[in-house]
């Protein structure tokens, strides 16, 4: 004999209400009841055990807290009407809110005295309509005052994360041009495109709210999911670059790659168990965050736990790789706040922030630290000389020839730092395809022996060949041999410009060099990898 409605945030002064209520005329008189947020109130009386009339004991009857649903009391708009020789009660009115602050405002139906028409219980058809400010008014009408401002919010951050796409995509352009676009760019990609189609269906959710004051579960279901996605792979990343990949090395070790599969595997459980335990497990009468759950705190536990090994991998990469400190210093600095952030402000939001500001509040936070997170990597991976923060020195070429020579060069690149005046040198060292000079450099000793004229190096371009007398440069040094020039046997003189001796076997070997018609083999050939309120 009493129920709990619904719940809304209202404006003082501008929060109302529409309502009709309609049930049978043998269940009279049922009365709805207005609660505000204070102890004394809602709190009193909701989940606690206490009868019907102890329940309704705590309203005040002077601030118009009970609306009697009777023919009798005028306020209500209450008639009877026989509708197919069935009596009924239809209640058509409304109510407008006044108080000192924005407050919740919480509203049941009781039915305490049952009379003498012998039935028990509550039945009724009801609709309510609350609203926070004039129809013209887009952006308040629909909402609870503690959705103010999310559906510009969000509107703003998918312009912002548009922009920042656009960026991503033109330094991707830039590294894939200089053979540096590597597997963990792709990833940071991968989960800015996911983050702004997020926040782009969950523009769509709001702004069918606010036209037809419908929730769009649906839609804000796609877009947590994809939000959700989004973040786990930019965790990952920076777990992974944490570790040297792409930077350092070109392969985890096979203990590294079973632990990242079943911490993320974890992470992606508990997200689902929040997603389902919110649906099934949380009460709409009562105004919770989405982290106060038991998933919810092992989703701040996983983080934790995501940051430590963080922590982890950038000390052990640092310690044998100090040259990549100019990237690894503000990377471990800026992202062990940026993990710190996300328990800070769940545990402010659920301690420390009023109910009426937590929701509006938290989604620009949590909006603010994921664009910083994904700015400050487009800022340290922008490919310009003047960035001495860039990580890659490695090119995807070079790991593509190192696949078929064993694990130990790809567990551990050449410790050396990007040669950042380089970058401006795309015409040369950085050309669209493949670098060949690797495959003819010969040794780290002078040789006697000379090129046959009319050799079949003649068939290249002058900028293709480079025979080196003196020590490689380092970032070669992953795909060159120690073997000297004489252990590969001596080069031939032939009229008919026959066939260098092979190339050795840890180099790219699918050029052709023997024919007349000997080509440069494509870049192509190569893998490229990678309604209520009242005041108190």
């Amino acid at each position: 004999n009493w129920e709990f409605l619904a719940r809304f945030c209202f404006l003082s002064n501008k929060g109302s209400m529409r309502f009709e209520f309609e049930y049978p005329v043998e269940y009279k008189t049922q009365d709805v009841l207005l609660y505000f947020d204070e102890a004394s109130q809602w709190d009193s009386v909701y989940k606690q055990p206490l009868s019907c009339a102890q329940k309704v004991a705590v309203l005040n009857p002077a601030n118009n807290q009970i609306i009697s649903l009777s023919t009798l009391y005028t306020w209500s708009g209450c008639k009877e009407v026989t509708e197919n020789g069935v009596t009924k009660v239809k209640c058509v009115g409304g109510r407008t809110f006044r108080s000192s602050r924005e407050r919740w405002w919480f509203i049941a139906i009781s039915r305490c005295d049952t009379g003498t028409t012998g039935t028990v219980g509550l039945n009724l058809k009801y609709s309510l309509h609350m609203t926070n400010a004039k129809d013209d008014d887009i952006l308040r009408h629909e909402f609870s005052a503690d959705e103010f401002y999310i559906l510009p919010i969000d509107i703003s951050f998918t312009i912002m994360y548009i922009l920042v796409l656009g960026v991503s995509v033109l330094f991707a352009y830039l590294l894939r041009q200089r053979q540096l676009f590597h597997t963990t760019y792709k990833m940071y990609m991968v989960s800015i495109g996911l983050w702004t189609f997020s926040l782009l269906l969950y523009s769509i959710a709001y702004g069918k709210y606010a036209n037809t004051g419908y929730k769009e579960h649906g839609t804000e279901y796609a877009a947590r999911a994809f939000g959700t996605l989004s973040y786990l792979t930019f965790i990952l990343m920076l777990i992974l670059m944490a570790k040297g990949y792409t930077i350092t090395r070109g392969k985890l070790t096979s203990a590294s790659t079973i632990k990242i599969s079943v911490f993320f595997t974890l992470y992606f459980v508990t997200f689902a168990v929040l997603f389902i335990y919110e649906s099934l497990v949380f009460d709409p009468g009562e105004v919770l965050y989405l982290y106060e759950s038991p998933p919810g705190y092992g989703l701040i536990t996983m983080r934790l736990l995501g940051w430590a090994w963080f922590c982890y991998s950038v000390f052990f990469t640092l310690k044998h790789y100090k040259s990549k400190s100019m990237f690894y210093y503000p990377f471990f600095i800026f992202y062990t706040v940026w993990f710190w952030s996300g328990p800070i402000v769940t545990i402010i939001a659920m301690t420390i922030m009023d109910l009426w500001v937590r929701e509006k509040t938290v989604v620009g936070v949590e909006n603010l630290v994921a664009f910083c997170g994904h700015i400050f990597f487009l800022i340290l991976t922008r490919p310009q000389a003047a960035n001495k923060n860039f990580p890659y020195h490695v090119r995807t070429s070079q790991i593509g020839s190192l696949m078929g020579t064993g694990d130990s060069e790809l567990d551990s690149f050449s410790s050396h730092p990007y040669a950042e005046d380089s970058l401006s040198r795309r015409d040369s060292t950085y050309s669209k395809g493949p670098d060949f000079s690797g495959l003819f450099i010969t040794s780290n000793s002078r040789s006697t022996d000379k090129l046959v004229p009319n050799d079949s190096f003649n068939e290249f371009p002058d900028s293709a060949i480079r025979v080196e007398t003196t020590a490689p440069p380092p970032s070669y040094s992953s795909v060159t041999s120690p073997r000297r020039q004489s252990d590969m046997g001596p080069l031939r003189h032939s009229n008919s410009r026959a066939a260098l001796p092979p190339i050795r076997r840890n180099t790219m070997t699918s050029t052709s060099l023997g024919s007349e018609n000997s080509e440069p083999s494509s870049p192509s050939a190569y893998p490229n990898h990678a309604l209520f309120s009242i005041g108190s």
